[in-house]
């Protein structure tokens, strides 16, 4: 009996970029088309009939104007064009917290990538939205948000990340070459105590809004609700 997963079954289908034919494939998220000619031939496709309606999501193709329809691939649902193979117009399915939902559709910029000068495009990802090329997945350039400080490390820029869990962070533009991080956003002021180039902003549910110093061997800490009762 042959390997489902490696050799696959024997179908009807062709595969529509080097006419080979196509097997039945087994992955995470079910039975899938793919050709026989792999690896010199990666084209994969969904078996008929394994897209799956999913009612909260009402969304138009912003190519053609057609309805969007749930489908399920290799990776998970996602939304493609009824359209298809005409419009081949496909979009993400987000998981937010009452379930799943369709990301925004990408917007293009004027600007330039800075790697490759493909125009750079607004996506929304997990965590929300985020600026990148256009030319991904040839280009992985995302453009981070900048805070205005400076590294103390190296003198670059100190940018926006976010954890794998979503947690926003705070470290140096010139990462890998330099590993400075923060948990707390940093500030242009400089410390009044040891004058040191900038602050950082800590807020908590006991103690609200707070501005502290980064060095560790400084102890300067400012409520901001105190200082605005002493005004």
């Amino acid at each position: 009996m042959p390997n489902i997963k490696v050799e696959g079954l024997p179908s009807d289908e062709v595969c529509d970029k080097c006419k080979s034919p196509m097997v039945k494939k087994v992955g995470r998220f079910g039975l899938f088309l793919a050709c026989s000619s792999y690896p010199e031939c990666q084209n994969t496709r969904e078996l008929e009939g394994t897209e799956g309606e999913q009612d909260e999501v009402d969304e138009t193709c912003e190519s053609c104007g057609k309805d969007m329809v749930v489908k399920r691939g290799r990776f998970g649902q996602f939304l493609a064009c009824s359209g298809y193979p005409d419009c081949k117009t496909t979009r993400k399915l987000i998981s937010t917290k009452e379930g799943l939902a369709a990301a925004k559709p990408d917007q293009i910029l004027d600007e330039k990538c800075p790697r490759c000068d493909s125009n750079l495009i607004i996506k929304q990802g997990r965590f929300g939205e985020f600026t990148a090329c256009s030319s991904y997945p040839e280009c992985r350039y995302i453009k981070l948000k900048s805070t205005g400080v400076t590294c103390p490390k190296d003198g670059g820029d100190i940018v926006e990340r976010k954890s794998r869990g979503g947690r926003a962070f705070y470290g140096c533009g010139n990462y890998p070459d330099c590993d400075f991080t923060l948990w707390n956003k940093p500030l242009l002021e400089s410390c009044p105590k040891c004058q040191a180039p900038f602050l950082m902003e800590k807020v908590t549910k006991r103690h609200g809004r707070q501005l502290l110093c980064h060095k560790d061997e400084c102890d300067y800490i400012r409520s901001e609700e105190l200082a605005a009762v002493e005004a």
